[in-house]
């Protein structure tokens, strides 16, 4: 069966803080329709808009869906670094097509030792991905350019990506044991592998 790709990331952002915040609620007691009932009383998120207000809580909570009760517990236990993998590992877990960037461009490339990630790398991968998919093959150019953008935002924000005079470098991250452990036992190896983690 042919793999489903989106290219909802286009809109979404990496949302750190609030993915943080809606974790600590969680932990707190608070159920999801409590969440969003808080949201919509007092914009706990910050949005600039309601209907920004609607999306950040509907995304977030998405993501937060991924978390068993072992995988809330884990969040605060892991330091910052690693929460912000948390965050991407939410990401990835929903988004096929972005896991398989990771797996073949970003790991392959440490992997290789070449530590640099070019915009051919992108280009090279979404070329390869219209060949192979009906679906990626009808995506218009301006989507691909905003989607190549929300990958790079992403590694940046995770801190997996650091820019530099002549482009960008890749600077993996340790994964922590106990995430690495997590997805296993979530029969997510591929995910362990994609962030340059060994199993």
């Amino acid at each position: 069966m042919a793999k489903k790709y989106s290219a909802s990331l286009v809109s979404k952002r990496f949302w750190f803080s609030e993915f943080k915040l809606y974790v600590q609620l969680r932990l707190e007691g608070y159920s999801d329709s409590d969440i969003r009932e808080k949201n919509e009383q007092e914009n706990i998120f910050l949005a600039a808009s309601s209907g920004r207000q609607i999306e950040i809580y509907q995304s977030v909570k998405r993501r937060i869906s991924t978390l068993d009760e072992a995988g809330l517990q884990l969040f605060n236990q892991v330091d910052i670094d690693n929460q912000k993998l948390l965050n991407l590992i939410t990401v990835l877990l929903l988004d096929n097509l972005f896991t398989e960037f990771m797996t073949e461009v970003y790991s392959e490339n440490l992997r290789k030792g070449n530590m640099q990630l070019s915009s051919i790398d992108y280009r090279s991968f979404f070329t390869e991905k219209q060949r192979s998919s009906e679906a990626v093959s009808q995506w218009k150019e301006y989507t691909v350019k905003r989607l190549i953008s929300a990958y790079q935002t992403y590694l940046l924000e995770t801190g997996l990506l650091r820019s530099e005079e002549n482009g960008y470098r890749i600077t993996p991250i340790l994964l922590d044991k106990r995430i690495m452990q997590w997805l296993v036992e979530k029969n997510r190896k591929d995910i362990v592998l994609a962030l340059g983690g060994s199993l």
